[in-house]
């Protein structure tokens, strides 16, 4: 069996289309508030089982669940239904990429019938879990340099995100090419996970949109939970900063 796989985790809201309209016009701030409360619990709780949770499209959502047994995500489940109004339905992957990780997760999960189903309901399609012996993650945290300074502070707040979302499209279909996955954590950050994809690979790509004007940072980290390898890569973010000699530093604890 090969060692380095990684286990990625789908959630969808079941039945959130057509549930969405039982509130009524006056709704969007509900769902608002509805999408972060429970994106804020799941976060909770995968990280507290050294997993990490990323928005996708706000009624879906990514989870990097290495160790995370199919005990655990029922467990996860549960609360999700006693604290909200909805249920989710969730579909596991194992694979030596994310890309084709978070592939085979949604394939389980379509099989099990639709996102605008009535009929499926906290669904958990899941062919087998990783333990950490056999669990690998590499994570990216990249880092725009100096956005406050050339951009927050002097262009309108929506040109500054429409030049960081244009990054972030741009380097999600690049890293994808390789079997990566990028997602935008906030600010001018994103994070990726990247198995596989060799350091000098990583700074090509990053250093294909560097200029004058766009300079980015990026630190890496390797371990068997996706918590640990966020740890790593923002600590190596963290020095690259501060030191100022380097744009990427990579660091492991397997």
């Amino acid at each position: 069996m090969d060692p380095k796989q990684v286990q990625l985790t789908i959630i969808q809201i079941d039945n959130y289309g057509p549930w969405t309209t039982t509130l009524g016009n006056d709704r969007e701030h509900q769902l608002q508030i509805l999408q972060s409360n429970l994106y804020s619990m799941l976060e909770e709780s995968f990280a507290a089982k050294n997993g990490l949770i990323f928005y996708n499209r706000f009624d879906e959502m990514l989870a990097l669940t290495n160790g995370v047994t199919k005990e655990e995500h029922l467990e996860i489940q549960e609360r999700a239904q006693d604290e909200f109004p909805i249920s989710t339905s969730m579909g596991v992957g194992v694979a030596r990429t994310p890309f084709e990780a978070q592939a085979r997760a949604s394939k389980l999960l379509q099989k099990a019938g639709s996102a605008q189903s009535a009929k499926r309901k906290s669904v958990l399609a899941c062919e087998r879990t990783l333990s950490l012996t056999e669990a690998y993650v590499q994570v990216m945290h990249i880092d725009v340099d100096g956005v406050t300074r050339k951009m927050t502070d002097r262009a309108s707040a929506y040109e500054t995100s429409l030049n960081i979302m244009s990054l972030y499209a741009d380097l999600m279909r690049l890293f994808k090419q390789y079997g990566a996955l990028l997602f935008f954590i906030g600010g001018d950050n994103f994070m990726g996970v990247a198995n596989g994809v060799s350091e000098d690979l990583i700074s090509g790509i990053l250093q294909g949109y560097m200029s004058e004007n766009l300079q980015l940072k990026c630190g890496v980290g390797i371990a068997s939970t996706g918590r640990k390898a966020a740890e790593l890569a923002t600590m190596n973010l963290e020095q690259i900063r501060n030191e100022r000699n380097n744009f990427i530093l990579t660091a492991s604890s397997l």
